[in-house]
């Protein structure tokens, strides 16, 4: 490179910075690496390059269950000062690390700025992912109509620019599909979920495609097809293990978990939730553990082994304050009332059921109220109430009857 301009020596003292060459130099080394000039009066730390491995490495981290290792290069990154598009993506992951936190403000307050900046400059594929992050964000927070709108919103975008990337259309697809199933529109969430599958690439999008298969096994559930629902699990599973995905492999373990205690199958429940369990506990994730250790209770109630189930429903009750979702409050206290019922404490089976009915009834989730409402009438039947039996069951049906949508 040096040819007859200057010497290797002279080259040698630029390269270790001891010495800065004119611009006429510059010039010259620029046309010969055929690079802009710019490109040698970057910063390196934000040169093009190194905000795509940063980026990269922010998604990798995020992916091997590493949210607070993602959120702080991201950070450090967005301090500086980046070109618009890279800030942008920045926002976009740094959400995903948010929503995986189910930190759902934090990701809003990223994600709407990002939206306007990203219409403005037409970076149409960018725009149709914040629109679907959105609606993750609203689904979350348990505001369904609105997460809805988000995603048609996304979906509308994808389809009127013209995009061509079949994993982002089928990871939307999945999202309004979810739609459908909480709103107990199973038949329509089936269909949507299996037209999502056949979009999507899985060389391309792994997690997006095991999310689908996670829903489609959810609603095949819901929809009394549980070897279907087993089936999808699976094939949920083996993705999210590919992709080291722990939280959401300990998730599908707690799904298939409590498909099979619902099939009467307690042992093999209890080896899945034992396994979701401990999954978490590697990564120090304290949101779903709750849940795990209710359901490893439960499943060695069935098996009538209440010295075990009492320990593990103990230590639920324990950690259950730590997470954010109220789900790991009353899974924790559903059990609770039935252990201590099975261990014949009346007193404390009342309080932690009376406890779990309020959760669950503030949530406005129908399945799960009658699900606490049901178990908490066969305590009270098994104890001779017969009168406020009578009432839980009631409750109990008017709940089911308000998911599928009629008039008690």
């Amino acid at each position: 490179m040096a040819g007859e301009h200057f010497s290797r020596a002279f080259l040698n003292q630029v390269e270790l910075g001891r010495t800065l060459p004119s611009t006429r130099t510059l010039q010259i080394i620029a046309e010969r690496l055929q690079r802009p000039i710019e490109y040698f009066l970057e910063d390196p730390e934000v040169s093009a390059p190194a905000i795509e491995l940063t980026l990269t490495e922010g998604q990798s981290r995020l992916i091997r269950g590493d949210g607070e290792g993602a959120r702080g290069l991201l950070e450090k990154l967005l301090a500086r000062a980046i070109p618009l598009e890279a800030r942008t993506r920045a926002q976009l992951l740094l959400a995903d690390v948010h929503l995986k936190a189910r930190r759902m403000p934090e990701a809003m307050d990223l994600l709407q700025p990002a939206l306007e900046v990203a219409e403005r400059a037409s970076w149409k594929a960018i725009a149709a992912e914040i629109c679907d992050r959105l609606g993750s964000a609203h689904y979350l927070a348990r505001r369904r109509h609105e997460a809805a709108r988000w995603f048609d919103r996304a979906l509308a975008a994808y389809e009127a620019s013209g995009l061509t990337d079949p994993a982002l259309h089928a990871r939307i697809q999945g999202h309004r599909a979810n739609i459908h199933y909480v709103s107990g529109e199973i038949q329509e969430a089936i269909t949507a979920y299996q037209a999502a599958i056949s979009a999507a690439d899985p060389i391309l999008d792994l997690p997006g495609l095991a999310g689908i298969y996670d829903g489609l096994a959810l609603a095949f559930q819901r929809n009394g097809q549980l070897r279907g629902a087993l089936n999808y699990a699976q094939r949920s599973l083996r993705l999210f293990e590919m992709v080291r995905d722990v939280r959401m492999s300990a998730q599908l373990r707690n799904n298939m978990a409590d498909m099979l205690l619902q099939q009467g199958q307690p042992v093999e429940a209890q080896r899945l939730f034992d396994e979701g369990a401990r999954q978490l506990e590697g990564i120090a994730d304290r949101e779903l553990l709750p849940i795990l250790l209710a359901g490893g209770a439960e499943a060695r109630l069935e098996q009538q082994d209440l010295g075990g189930a009492a320990a593990l429903v103990a230590r639920a009750v324990q950690v259950a304050p730590a997470s954010s979702d109220p789900l790991a409050a009353i899974a924790s206290l559903r059990v609770e009332g039935r252990v201590a019922h099975a261990l014949k404490d009346t007193a404390r089976s009342r309080a932690a059921f009376d406890q779990a009915l309020a959760l669950a009834a503030g949530l406005q989730n129908a399945d799960l109220h009658a699900r606490v409402s049901y178990d908490y009438a066969r305590t009270l039947s098994e104890q001779g109430d017969a009168a406020q039996a009578a009432a839980r069951f009631r409750e109990a049906y008017e709940a089911r009857v308000r998911r599928a949508g009629l008039t008690p």
